[in-house]
């Protein structure tokens, strides 16, 4: 699979390089633990993505190896391409059976963000696992959530879906305590959402830029 030159930005791929990076990661993944297996979830699986679809998979380990998968996953998924970020969904950040992942890669189009679950084999795809509040922790980055919300705007605005675009990026300025400026054009209010980002976490600075180098090239 190609790498985009130098200097260059993707918001999307071709679709069958996306599909076989996903395949890459699922081998690695099972790879890594013994027992596993990484299968394809979400439109992926069904058939249904289109060009700005995110790449969703579930792995379900041993439940002995539960915690060991949660030890060499980022590992792993370094091993497929470099790491641009690494979160955990806070609703489950303590659950014995259930880990939610987020992960960006550098070097890939913007939209080829994996969503990760990780599940103990025994109440794999459970949705009732999700239930236990006692499995919510508390380590979350609400400003690159926010920048997750001004990228999904740009994706909705690309589907058609202006008014699900809008309701997204009002969840972004909310998350960091902002009000958007309404007489704003969409592309405006994406930009304006990532430079607030970027001038309070310098950490995001790259990824903020990103999301404007989009904006500014696929919307009007």
């Amino acid at each position: 699979m190609n790498s985009p030159e130098p200097g260059t930005l993707r918001l999307v791929g071709d679709p069958g390089q996306r599909l076989a990076f996903a395949d890459r990661i699922r081998a690695t993944l099972a790879e890594a633990i013994p027992g596993s297996t990484a299968e394809l979830r979400g439109s992926l699986a069904a058939g249904n993505a289109d060009v700005y679809s995110d790449i969703d998979l579930g792995w379900a380990v041993p439940d002995e190896q539960f915690g060991a998968a949660l030890g060499c996953v980022s590992t792993a998924l370094a091993y497929v391409a470099p790491l641009a970020s690494f979160r955990s969904d806070p609703d489950n950040q303590r659950s014995p059976y259930l880990r939610r992942l987020f992960v960006r890669f550098d070097g890939l189009p913007l939209l080829w963000r994996l969503d990760l679950e990780v599940w103990a084999a025994s109440v794999a795809f459970d949705t009732s696992v999700d239930d236990d509040p006692s499995a919510r922790g508390d380590e979350w980055c609400p400003y690159e959530s926010a920048l997750m919300n001004a990228l999904g705007a740009i994706k909705q605005v690309l589907r058609g879906r202006s008014e699900v675009a809008q309701d997204g990026l009002t969840r972004g300025f909310q998350r960091v305590g902002a009000d958007p400026r309404l007489d704003l054009s969409t592309r405006d209010r994406v930009i304006e959402l990532a430079d607030l980002v970027a001038a309070v976490r310098p950490h995001l600075r790259t990824f903020a830029t990103d999301i404007t180098t989009a904006a500014v090239q696929e919307l009007r």
